[in-house]
């Protein structure tokens, strides 16, 4: 929970850093775009004055006077007729000046387009004269009075596109950086979460690693207490005590295979053992096995049945796959069931593999539970399960033998009651020649 509630608050802090960081970026470029704006009005209205005092310098000239043209006018014509509307005006297309010259006469000087655009760069060199566009106002535009009002003082455009470039960048890069940090948290607590169901599963797992064992050990151990007690105390004649030795004997082999298995615990998983891989006949190791739980078999009066292809070559290394096949073998012949029990035993090579596949008549498994019955000391729920005597680290040692020698070793069944089937594959098989078998 603590870390649930830590989490909730580092993203709460993040969000508003991120937000705070987007507002801040707006209100830069709204800034931005307003001293843009500023500049640009000011070039517009120090335009306008200056035009203004022109024009004044011309109609406060004495009546009858007509001076010759200079900046900012390029022509000056002179109307035999007064005309009423003085002062600036649209006139043949483009903006004039119009004054009386007494007399009955008018004049009109024209401006000259160009050296308004030349007096505008001297206001500010980084706004320029345009005519009006009929699109949006990007980049910020200052209008004219008329007749200039088809003219508009624009700000400069790569000074703005750099602004909105700027504002972009920080966007992306605040966005970014909260993605990042989104997902790194998701991550963080995926993974912490899964260490933290990993951690309680195994444990779990080592508990009933230690109570399985524990039984284990205590049932071998009070056998051979019980027998040598009884044997010590003269109660059991010669044969009798023939008998309880050879069950104490039965015991301690019991006790020292639960120990083999333990070693090989320490000895196979993670990779700690280092292998002694080389080719060799798999088909015989296979039959020696076999011949093996035969023996244990018979105990139970369940059979095992193998059909193992002859000169099946595969490199391996013996010892370890000895101990896979038979960790394969015996959690057959401990889950079998029907009358008698059976377990099929089966050798051959597919498109250059070894596959061995050893299948039973047992319980089945569960489809959830057919990759966890890999995982060191997993011990089913089910109530057969925990009846049966085991430390659920048979079929762990037995596929880090398998993954050690670049194979695969998997589990199927049909479901509870229908028996279950273990697949173990090699890479690198052949098949000896007749003549060489």
């Amino acid at each position: 929970m603590l870390v649930v509630a830590l989490a909730v608050l580092l993203n709460a802090q993040f969000t508003w850093w991120v937000a705070h960081s987007l507002r801040e970026s707006r209100r830069g470029l709204d800034l931005g775009r307003k001293l843009l704006m500023t500049e640009t009005e000011n070039a517009a209205l120090r335009l306008e004055l200056r035009l203004e005092g022109a024009a004044c310098r011309i109609v406060g000239l004495p009546l009858g006077v007509i001076p010759a043209p200079s900046e900012p006018f390029s022509e000056i014509t002179v109307a035999p007729i007064a005309v009423d509307s003085l002062g600036w005006r649209e006139w043949q297309g483009r903006p004039a000046l119009v004054w009386r010259l007494g007399g009955g006469r008018s004049a009109e000087a024209f401006l000259d387009m160009a050296a308004v655009r030349r007096w505008l760069a001297e206001i500010n060199p980084s706004v320029r004269l345009v005519e009006r566009p009929t699109g949006s106002s990007v980049p910020p535009r200052a209008a004219l009075r008329p007749p200039f009002d088809r003219f508009v003082v624009e700000a400069d455009a790569r000074r703005w596109q750099q602004m909105l470039a700027d504002y972009r960048r920080s966007v992306v890069i605040v966005v970014g950086e909260g993605v990042l940090f989104f997902a790194a948290m998701v991550g963080g607590v995926i993974i912490l979460w899964t260490v933290l169901r990993r951690e309680t599963r195994r444990d779990s797992q080592h508990r009933n690693f230690v109570s399985g064992v524990t039984h284990e050990l205590k049932t071998p151990i009070a056998g051979i207490r019980l027998a040598l007690e009884t044997v010590l105390s003269g109660r059991v004649d010669q044969e009798g005590s023939r008998q309880f030795l050879g069950n104490a004997l039965v015991d301690a082999d019991r006790l020292a295979d639960l120990v083999e298995k333990v070693l090989e615990v320490t000895r196979y998983a993670g990779g700690a053992h280092t292998l002694r891989i080389e080719p060799g006949d798999m088909s015989q190791l296979v039959e020696d096995e076999i011949v093996a739980a035969e023996r244990h078999a018979s105990v139970r009066g369940a059979v095992v049945e193998g059909h193992v292809d002859a000169g099946v070559q595969a490199p391996f290394d013996p010892e370890a796959l000895t101990i896979a096949v038979s960790n394969l073998l015996e959690n057959a012949l401990k889950y079998a069931q029907g009358n008698p029990p059976m377990v099929f035993v089966r050798l051959r090579i597919e498109r250059g593999e070894a596959v061995l596949e050893v299948e039973d008549t047992g319980i089945g498994i569960a489809p959830a539970e057919l990759e966890s019955i890999f995982e060191p000391f997993y011990r089913s729920s089910d109530e057969i399960t925990r009846r049966t005597p085991g430390t659920g680290i048979g079929l762990f040692v037995a596929r880090e033998i398998v993954t050690a020698h670049g194979g695969r070793l998997t589990a199927s069944s049909r479901g509870r009651g229908h028996g279950a089937t273990f697949r173990m594959v090699l890479p690198g098989a052949s098949v000896l020649a007749e003549e060489d078998v």
